[in-house]
C-alpha cells in the first residue's frame, strides 16, 4: 500500500508540472533549461536530507555507475526527446505517443527480464492504452518526425522504469540515489544546453524563486517517491498507476488555465483510472489467495 500511494502522489505532483512550467517559460525559459533547471536547483536540498537521513554521501563506483544509467534514460534522454517532439505535434498527441511506456514497460519486462505478465496486469494495460488513446484528436494532422520522437522518449522511459526495478543497490533508495540522479542529469543537461546553444536561464528573481519551488516538488518530492514506489511494487505496478498523471494534467490545465475537456477525453480518463484501480484489486486477490495456499 505504501508503494501504490508514493506512485499516486508522485503522478500528481508529475501532473502539476504544467502550471509551474508555462509561468517559467513566459521569462524566457526554454524546455531543456528547464529540465536542468529542475535536476540543478535540488542539489543543495538533497546533498542535505542525503546526510542527514544516511549519514554519509559515498557510494561504490559499481553503484554510481548503475545510477548514472538510470539517470541518463529516465532524466535525460526521455525529456529531451519529449520536449523536442512538442515542435511538431501537440503536447496532447505527444502524451499520446509518450504514454505507449505502460505497455512497453510489461512487454520489456517479459521479453529480456523472463517476467511472467499475469492476466490482470494485461488487462489494465490494455484499459489503460485505450484510455490514452482517447486523448487524441482524430482530426489533428500527424507528423511523422515527431510521433516517432514521442513514441521512442516512451520506450526510454520504459527503460528507465525497468533499470529502477531492477536496481542492485536498493539500500541507497531514498535522498541519496536521488542526488545522484539529478547530479548526473545536471552535468549532461548543462552540456547539451550550451553545446547546442539553449541555455536560458531565467532573468528576474521572482521566477528564480518560481524555479526552485517547482524543482523542490518534481526532484524532491515526485522523483523521490516514484523511485522508492519502483522498489516497492515492481516497474510493471508502477506503469499501470502512473498514467494518473496525465488526468492531473487535465484537472490542472481546465482549473488554472480555463482549457477545454471533450468527452473523449473524460471517458478516456474514466479507463485510465479503472486500469489503476483494477491492478490495486488483481494484487489484492492475488495476496489473499496466497494466504490461503
Amino acid at each position: 500500500m505504501k508503494g501504490y500511494l508514493f506512485i499516486i502522489i508522485s503522478a500528481v505532483i508529475f501532473g502539476c508540472m504544467p502550471l509551474g512550467a508555462k509561468v517559467i517559460y513566459a521569462d524566457g525559459v526554454n524546455s531543456i533549461t528547464l529540465v536542468f533547471l529542475r535536476n540543478f536547483l535540488a542539489l543543495p536540498v538533497l546533498a542535505v536530507l542525503a546526510k542527514k537521513t544516511g549519514g554519509t554521501l559515498a557510494i561504490s563506483r559499481d553503484a554510481l555507475k548503475e545510477i548514472s544509467l538510470i539517470a541518463l534514460f529516465g532524466c535525460c534522454i526521455t525529456p529531451i526527446l519529449l520536449f523536442t517532439s512538442y515542435n511538431y505535434i501537440s503536447s496532447g498527441t505527444a502524451t499520446v505517443f509518450h504514454f505507449i511506456y505502460p505497455a512497453a514497460t510489461v512487454l520489456g519486462s517479459a521479453l529480456f527480464l523472463r517476467e511472467k505478465v499475469g492476466r490482470g496486469p494485461l488487462v489494465c494495460i490494455l484499459i489503460c492504452t485505450g484510455g490514452i488513446a482517447l486523448f487524441y484528436d482524430p482530426g489533428e494532422p500527424i507528423n511523422l518526425f515527431g510521433s516517432a520522437v514521442a513514441l521512442l522518449s516512451g520506450i526510454t522511459y520504459a527503460a528507465y522504469i525497468i533499470l529502477l526495478a531492477r536496481c542492485r543497490h536498493k539500500e541507497i533508495a531514498g535522498f541519496k540515489f536521488s542526488f545522484y540522479v539529478a547530479s548526473v542529469s545536471s552535468v549532461v543537461l548543462f552540456l547539451v544546453c550550451v553545446c547546442s546553444g539553449q541555455l536560458r536561464l531565467p532573468t528576474r528573481l521572482s521566477i528564480w524563486v518560481i524555479s526552485f519551488v517547482f524543482s523542490f516538488a518534481l526532484s524532491v518530492g515526485a522523483v523521490v517517491l516514484f523511485q522508492m514506489g519502483t522498489f516497492f511494487i515492481g516497474g510493471q505496478r508502477v506503469a499501470i498507476l502512473s498514467t494518473c498523471e496525465p488526468i492531473t494534467s487535465l484537472v490542472v490545465g481546465y482549473f488554472a488555465f480555463h482549457e477545454a475537456v471533450g468527452v473523449r477525453t473524460l471517458v478516456g480518463s474514466f479507463f485510465v483510472v479503472l486500469a489503476a484501480i483494477l491492478i490495486a484489486v488483481f494484487d489484492s486477490k492475488g495476496e489473499k489467495k496466497a494466504a490461503v495456499q
